[in-house]
């Protein structure tokens, strides 16, 4: 122990420590069972990969925890984004199409490849936006690995008429406000999830299919999984803008986030209604992925609001934990009236004789 440590301290680097690893164990089992359920690999196969998965993830967590997080999305992400566009051939008529079939063990060989690319140049970048010039650079890569070979063409640039403009305002808005990297990571996973749904339609994704036969659902649920992600995952960065922007404590910055998912939802659901009905048919019906549900809209917007209520009943469990009884009366003071004096017509008379 080094003198200016204390015992404290020590412990809880060892804790964090820790926790990175348990990460590490569960990404490698995930990866394990991806390689086994996805590309039906060997025993032997799918052991030697995971064991070299876990090396890689080791070494660059013992570098640093962002380049460990840089290495787990490009060489989980590059992986099934390459499995999705070229795992078989393609029968499809979309204009941008490639006849070109990788096998699994080439699958995984440019996956670990880009880890390793991705690593280096991490290491090798000066300034402090390297990490977010990473996380860009790779989704524009898997967007446009994920825009080869796409079932329904028509119905992939509809879905993008919205994508596109929202990485571009926050790529020009970075400057002005500057995400943490858990949020720019959060954004990063929901964005990619997205635009996997666009490949296929969100109704016709395999993994949805894959759920629906294991819990014996009655249809693909990878949009509910999506409307989920959305609340769950971007709940964050919305607190954490609200936070920086308008100062909220308390209560109201773990309620605000979860009442502005719930109206980001509910302008989705209407821009899905104006789409379909705007261009209809077969294209519209593929848009709008209700898969005969008539309260497809009403569940997509309650499965985001559930997500977004667990991000944000975990956000202030782990800031209750870690700063007690001041986060306890940080939330108790932000529901006390800081105001006595009414609104309304108080202000309307109190404007009018400021004019007299």
């Amino acid at each position: 122990m080094k003198k200016h440590e204390r015992p404290s301290q020590t412990k809880k680097s060892l804790k964090d420590k820790s926790w990175g690893y348990v990460s590490i164990i569960i990404l490698a089992a995930f990866t394990y069972f991806f390689l086994g359920v996805g590309f039906h690999l060997g025993i032997i196969s799918s052991v030697l990969i995971t064991l070299v998965e876990i090396a890689i993830f080791v070494w660059a967590y013992r570098s640093s925890t962002p380049l460990f997080v840089i290495c787990a999305l490009v060489g989980i992400t590059l992986a099934v984004a390459l499995g999705i566009s070229f795992s078989s051939p393609y029968v499809g008529s979309s204009p941008i199409s490639v006849n070109l079939v990788l096998t699994p063990l080439w699958i995984v060989f440019i996956s670990f490849l880009g880890m390793v690319l991705a690593a280096i140049t991490y290491r090798s970048m000066k300034g402090k936006h390297k990490f977010e010039v990473i996380l860009l650079v790779l989704f524009i890569i898997l967007w446009l690995i994920l825009g080869i070979n796409v079932k329904y063409f028509e119905d992939w640039k509809l879905e993008n008429y919205l994508t596109v403009p929202f990485v571009a305002l926050i790529y020009f808005t970075h400057r002005w406000f500057k995400f943490s990297k858990i949020s720019y990571t959060l954004i990063f996973i929901y964005t990619t999830l997205h635009i996997i749904g666009t490949h296929y339609t969100y109704a016709e994704v395999p993994f949805g299919f894959w759920i629906q036969h294991v819990l014996n659902l009655g249809r693909n649920h990878y949009d509910r999984l999506v409307h989920f992600a959305f609340g769950f995952l971007l709940a964050y960065p919305l607190r954490e803008t609200l936070i920086r922007i308008t100062n909220v404590k308390g209560f109201w910055g773990l309620y605000l986030p979860v009442d502005i998912v719930f109206a980001y939802s509910a302008l989705y659901e209407l821009i899905e209604w104006w789409i379909a009905v705007l261009f209809g048919g077969d294209l519209g019906i593929a848009y709008l992925g209700t898969q005969g549900d008539v309260w497809d809209a009403q569940k997509d917007m309650g499965f985001a609001v559930l997500g977004s209520i667990i991000a944000m009943l975990v956000t202030g469990i782990i800031r209750a934990y870690s700063q007690g009884k001041s986060y306890l009366h940080e939330f108790t003071s932000s529901l006390r009236i800081k105001s006595k004096t009414p609104l309304g017509e108080v202000a309307l008379e109190r404007f009018r004789n400021t004019k007299k």
